[in-house]
């Protein structure tokens, strides 16, 4: 009983697998324009990183909302989903946030998605899932470029800021595609058991 228990609460969040491909492919176009558009004005730059938590947010809370969210508890993965919303909705409403403030905030939710990415890497070791080791080594690098950004975030600059945070959603982006698929992969494994 609880291996078929196991089953039904790891099939719940997998059939959501392409919510996560939305959300990868969104961060990864978003870091990709932003380390494309060097003068990107830091007021453009706060209202895309709104709308885009905003976003993302948004496609969290109804995945968590959905599925009894086995690889990730369901309380964190809504708590995260609803600070996403409102992180989002204080950028997009102030984009003339300090240029202190704004790595400081940025610094934070990076690390803790970090914290996330690594949790859900050791959850598909766990489940001996392929290609963790990838979706750990995201998680390692979101959490070194969001702790280079808390030690300093006022003495690098706007421009460095605005590099690691490009660099940030690029590799959280590649995370969540590959994430994505290997949340498909599982759903085809439960499916053919």
């Amino acid at each position: 009983m609880k291996t078929l228990d196991l089953y039904e609460r790891a099939l719940e969040p997998v059939k959501h697998w392409w919510m996560y491909l939305i959300i990868g492919i969104l961060a990864l176009v978003l870091g990709i324009f932003m380390l494309a558009s060097p003068v990107i004005t830091y007021e453009m730059l706060t209202l895309l990183l709104g709308v885009a938590l905003i976003i993302f947010g948004i496609i969290q809370l109804v995945v968590a909302m959905l599925s009894k969210n086995f690889f990730v508890s369901r309380a964190a993965a809504i708590i995260g989903s609803i600070l996403d919303i409102v992180l989002g909705v204080l950028l997009f409403a102030n984009p003339g946030i300090s240029a202190i403030t704004l790595p400081l905030i940025l610094g934070m939710w990076m690390m803790y998605k970090s914290f996330m990415t690594i949790s859900y890497a050791g959850d598909l070791k766990g489940l001996k899932v392929k290609g963790y080791g990838f979706t750990m080594f995201c998680g390692i690098v979101l959490l070194i470029l969001s702790v280079m950004i808390l030690l300093r975030p006022i003495t690098i600059g706007m421009m460095t800021v605005a590099i690691y945070i490009a660099l940030s959603f690029i590799i959280y982006g590649l995370s969540e595609i590959v994430s994505s698929f290997r949340l498909k992969s599982i759903s085809q494994i439960i499916e053919e058991s």
